[in-house]
Parts: structure tokens; sequence; C-alpha cells
């Protein structure tokens, strides 16, 4: 009699564990992007949390049942890496990458947790279903707040530091970042097959909001890549017929309906801030002042550590120690998340992040050869675009330093490896001579 009760309460854990995981992505983003430090706590807390969850629901069901994915060795080598550094100690200031240290427990655990329990089909097309739909809400919100703004986030709530606030987000960039990673995954939904045209409008629309909300943020990285993002996504999908005829048309005016969308909410901002587009290769304005000297200032750190980095998260220590020009702003982030990594983590760190981004992009390519139905299919390409479009960005700023951008590239990581078709997807692959991807572990 036990025995049904226990399975029977594993299974509800079990179902919870993947609407609870959107919950925190949900509460991070909305947090300011978890950038206060009581908000990275909760969020590094709850992700514990879950994962304890889960744990309890395979010891009520008897057995460990763990799949640990191709990616999850480059990231373990990163994470045991990054407690050499500040544990051993090797970083020049220990406790703030200690602090990186939990960050990597969290965005490791997030994606081991999805990764595991994304593979019905069904659950993983409920899940990014509702992340688009949250993705549409929170970009009316920011232009609602935009058009409104006060000073303040929510209209209440004064910011805790000085930036370029949008929607949720300090800093505008990381807004779009986080948008971004999200459009082509709305492009699937649009160029679904066996939708009702109600379906598909809702969709259009989802997709023209998104676009706006970024154009309407002033990011300027973040309005180049969404040009570029659909066509990325048909030229990740060019294999398949739909991907062909009338969609790159609707691509191309979904985004010129964004822009004449922004132009009609825009009061002036938009062309005063676009005029310093060209002022990017001479005399931008802000922190963008000096990118190309922090840039520089960022390779002569690295040179002084070249191995092993000076430390996750120490940038901001000793940027002052490397910068030439004077200037009263401080530097915490080299605004080009590679050569941050460079100066941070040395040749090593270089090597892991190469280790885990090849693996990536190979588990994608894989995945998107194998797959069994189109659907499967377009929805890797849409999670593969959203994580080349925030690397991409990554070049000119930090987005995935954000602690809720990082939960949310973890999800497109789980999206694209989560083995959606089991078993028979499995034997495809071992057909083929190809790795299966992730190994097994079951503990009785």
């Amino acid at each position: 009699m036990r025995q049904p009760i226990a399975a029977g309460l594993a299974q509800r854990l079990e179902q919870a564990l993947v609407p609870s995981a959107l919950l925190v992505l949900v509460f991070a983003t909305l947090t300011l992007g978890a950038t206060p430090t009581w908000a990275r706590m909760a969020t590094q807390l709850a992700v514990l949390a879950l994962l304890a969850l889960w744990l309890v629901a395979e010891v009520l069901r008897g057995e460990l049942n763990l799949r640990l994915p191709a990616l999850f060795y480059p990231l373990l080598a990163i994470f045991l890496f990054a407690c050499l550094q500040a544990f051993a100690p090797l970083s020049v200031y220990p406790p703030a990458t200690r602090q990186e240290v939990w960050q990597l427990v969290a965005v490791g655990g997030f994606f081991l947790l999805l990764h595991h329990h994304l593979a019905p089909a069904m659950r993983l097309e409920r899940f990014t279903t509702a992340l688009l739909v949250f993705a549409f809400a929170l970009a009316v919100f920011a232009i609602l707040q935009k058009l409104s703004f006060n000073g303040k986030f929510y209209w209440f709530w004064e910011p805790p530091m000085q930036g370029n606030p949008f929607g949720p987000f300090i800093n505008r960039n990381h807004y779009a970042a986080w948008v971004l990673m999200l459009v082509p995954l709305a492009w699937v939904q649009l160029a679904r097959r066996r939708q009702g045209r109600e379906q598909r409008l809702f969709w259009g629309l989802v997709v023209l909001t998104l676009g706006i909300s970024i154009l309407f943020s002033l990011s300027r990285a973040g309005s180049l890549l969404f040009v570029l993002s659909f066509p990325l996504y048909w030229f990740l999908n060019r294999g398949q017929a739909r991907a062909r005829g009338r969609w790159p048309a609707l691509g191309l005016a979904v985004v010129l309906l964004a822009g004449l969308g922004t132009l009609a909410l825009d009061t002036g901002g938009l062309l005063e801030r676009w005029e310093s587009v060209l002022g990017l290769l001479g005399q931008p304005e802000e922190v963008q002042d000096y990118r190309l000297t922090m840039w520089r200032d960022s390779w002569r750190m690295f040179l002084d550590y070249p191995w092993l980095g000076s430390g996750l998260e120490t940038f901001g220590v000793l940027s002052d120690s490397y910068r030439s020009v004077y200037t009263d702003r401080q530097w915490l982030q080299a605004h080009n998340d590679y050569l941050q990594w460079l100066a941070e983590t040395g040749l090593v760190g270089a090597v892991l992040a190469a280790w885990f981004l090849a693996t990536l992009l190979r588990t994608a390519a894989q995945k998107m050869r194998l797959a069994e139905e189109s659907q499967t299919r377009q929805r890797v390409v849409g999670a593969l675009a959203g994580c080349l479009l925030v690397l991409l960005h990554s070049l000119v700023d930090f987005p995935l330093r954000i602690p809720a951008n990082a939960l949310l590239f973890a999800a497109l990581w789980a999206v694209i490896t989560a083995p959606v078709t089991g078993t028979l997807h499995n034997a495809q692959q071992r057909e083929a001579g190809e790795p299966v991807g992730h190994a097994e572990f079951r503990v009785s």
C-alpha cells in the first residue's frame, strides 16, 4: 500500500517541477533581472529547492534515474575550475568568485532539471508556449511603462542603481538580450503547420510586440540583432520546405511593421538615439565613450594572468588598476563577455568555454538531423538561434552576467538537449553511428 502512495506522490512532485522552474524564471526576470543581492540569493535558493524536490521524488520512486547530457561535462569542468579559483584560492578576490560559483550551481542545476523533465513532447510544448506568453505580456508592460515612466520600476520601486531602465531590467540592453533569446521561438510558433487563422494572428502579434519592445528599448545592438533574428532562423532552418517561399517575405514584413510601430510610439528619443550609431566608430555616449579602451585594458589584464585568469567576477576589482584613461565611472564589466571571460579565467577558461560552445552546437546539429518530426526540429532551431543571438550580443555587452538572462540561456540549452523522442530517437542515433548525447545512471 505504501509503495503506490509513494509512487503517486513522486509523480505529483515531478509534474510540479517544470511549472515551478518557469515560476523561478519569471521571478528572476521581474525582480530587476535578479540583480539585487536578495533577488539573486532567492533565485539560487529556489533552484536548489527544486533540485531537492527532484531528489525526493526519485527517492520516493525507489531509484535514481539521471540522464547526463553531453553538455553537462564542460559545465562540470567550468564549475570545478571556478571552485579551484575560489577556494584554492587562485582568485585575486575570492569572495566575488565564490558568489559566481553559486551562480554556476544555479544555472547548471536549472539546466539539468529542465533537461531531465522536458522529455515528454507535450510538456516541452507547454513550457515553451507559456514562456512565450509571459514574454509577450512582459513586452506589453515594458512598452507601457516606457510611455508613462516616472523614474520608478512598476511606477513605485525606486531603482537601486543608476542605469538605462526598460521593463523590469536596470539596463535596456539586458532587456533586449532577454527578449532576443525568445524571438526565434516565437518565429517557430508563427510558422507552425495546422493552426487556425486566429492562432497565426496571435503569434504574429507576439513576434511584432517583442520586436517593437526591443526597438523601443533603444538598445542599438538589440535592435540590429532583432533585424537579424529572422534571417538567422531561416538560415538554420533552410532545409525545411516551409523555410522557403513566402516566409522570408513574411519575416521582412514583420520587421518593417515593428519599425513602423516603434516610430508611431516614439516621442523623439528614438531618432536621437540612432544618430549615435554613426558615433560608434568615433564618439559614442556615456560608458561607450571608453568601450574600445576597456577592451584594450581587458587584454592587458589577460596578459598579466594568462593561464588561470584573475578569478571570475574580479574584473571590477582590478579595472581601476588597468584603466588607461581618466573617468569618474567605475568599470565593473568589460562590455565584452569574451574578453572579460579571458581576463578572468585565462587560457584554461577559454578552452573550457570553447568546449562548451562546440558541444552545444554539435548537440543541436545532431538533434536537428535526427529529429523525428518537423516541429521538434524547428523548436531546436529556434532555441539555437536564440542562443546565437545572445552570444552575438555578448560581443558588445554583458547580458549573460545578469542572473535572469543566464537562467533563460540555460532553459534554451534544455530545449535543445531534451530527448523528446525518447528511446526511438536514441536508437536512430545508434544506427547512424552517432553518440546518443547523454549518459544514463540508475541507482535502485
